[in-house]
């Protein structure tokens, strides 16, 4: 056997593998039914509630989300909304400026004057609110309507410092490429409903994240996040860090348009798993920490390997493969087995979206080695029509 073929059979080992391996224990848990007590606030307890909205240039979207915000089932006296411009030159501010007046919520204006990155324009925003909890969120995103209400209920639960929603795509029949995305969120939400019985979910979406006022003190008082990562990825992090659960409540919708060319697409996930990267390194504290429960011990581990790791293997799989098929062209058991693979990546868009996923993980690490920005990330037109 040559050392190529080692190659191939030891990284297919290695990717495979580890899946498999990973795909069992969350199916284990998956299938758990667990039930804990309900918590809930009656209505004269709710908490005020905290909107950061960052915006640049988002005169298209703006109008809408004020309306989406004055849908909520929530009492309108108990909630604000900071929206942070950073110098947009399309109208943005104008908009929000002419709905600020006669809305039956407050709603505040922070301007930078010029664009900072997100995380300052989340520390401006945060030091502007008076909520208990803080969400962050999006001017392209939809809440539905009771989505705010159940996220705030699990706050009443004092052990939760954290509550994520889910992720609904707005267009996912826009096109092959967004049809993908809605393959790999299938994929994705098993995962995290997994792990939330496991322990926590490695991720949580941003958009519809809530955590409590201390625990975003902490971050935005960390001058290392300032530049790198994503404060409102961050702050199940901080809450396991302080003692806190956070939980994953899937009721919780909000809909949000993703891009629909290969292209834009590719940009979306190539800045994520940056940041996602990003925020684990500033956390590393917590691997296979028993301190941090299974957390620590098994999902950070895990996701460690499937986000720096693994994507080479599979890398030196696929790269060795075609090595292979090239110094044996006539090898018909190859052959075979590269028409099959062929065949079943353009038959599931599951596959594709594994596939897309390991391609912009290599694209990340790469960019993040040479200096990639995920402050001042780029507006993608095709995700903001």
């Amino acid at each position: 056997m040559s050392i190529l073929e080692l190659i191939v059979i030891g990284s297919a080992t290695v990717f495979f593998g580890f899946y498999v391996v990973y795909f069992l224990i969350c199916l284990r848990y998956y299938r758990l039914n667990v039930t804990g007590e309900v918590f809930s606030f009656s209505e004269t307890q709710l908490p005020k509630v905290s909107i950061i909205v960052p915006v640049y240039n988002e005169s298209k979207m703006v109008e809408s989300r004020i309306e989406n915000f004055s849908e909520f089932a929530y009492p309108m006296n108990k909630f604000e909304v900071v929206f942070v411009d950073g110098g947009s030159n399309d109208g943005t501010l104008e908009k929000i400026e002419s709905h600020a007046e006669g809305l039956s919520f407050e709603l505040k204006i922070v301007k930078q004057g010029s664009r900072k990155g997100f995380n300052s324009a989340v520390i401006e925003g945060f030091n502007q609110t008076t909520g208990d909890i803080i969400f962050i969120t999006g001017a392209e995103t939809k809440y539905e309507r009771n989505a705010v209400r159940l996220i705030i209920d699990h706050f009443a639960d004092p052990r939760v410092g954290a509550v994520n929603g889910t992720m609904r795509l707005s267009n996912s029949k826009e096109g092959n490429s967004t049809k993908i995305e809605a393959a790999y969120r299938t994929l994705y939400d098993f995962i995290r409903e997994a792990e939330s019985k496991i322990d926590i979910p490695f991720d949580i979406k941003g958009e519809i994240v809530a955590a409590r006022r201390a625990i975003y003190q902490r971050l935005v008082d960390r001058t290392d996040m300032l530049r790198k990562g994503s404060i409102d990825f961050a702050c199940h992090y901080q809450a396991k860090k302080d003692g806190f659960h956070t939980v994953y409540e899937p009721l919780a919708v909000y809909y949000e348009p993703v891009a629909t060319s290969l292209h834009d697409s590719f940009k979306q996930m190539i800045r994520r798993a940056a940041v996602m990267i990003e925020n684990m390194l500033a956390f590393k504290e917590l691997i296979l920490r028993r301190k941090y429960g299974k957390f620590g011990t098994l999902i950070l581990p895990a996701h460690l390997l499937m986000l720096i790791v693994l994507p080479w293997f599979f890398l030196l799989f696929v790269g060795g493969t075609l090595l292979l098929l090239l110094f044996n062209p006539l090898n018909y058991y190859l052959i075979g087995f590269v028409i099959f693979a062929f065949l079943a990546i353009v038959g599931s868009r599951k596959i594709q979206a594994v596939v897309k996923v390991q391609i912009s993980l290599v694209l990340a690490t790469a960019k993040m080695l040479k200096g990639i920005e995920t402050q001042k990330f780029e507006r993608l037109s095709s995700a903001r029509s």
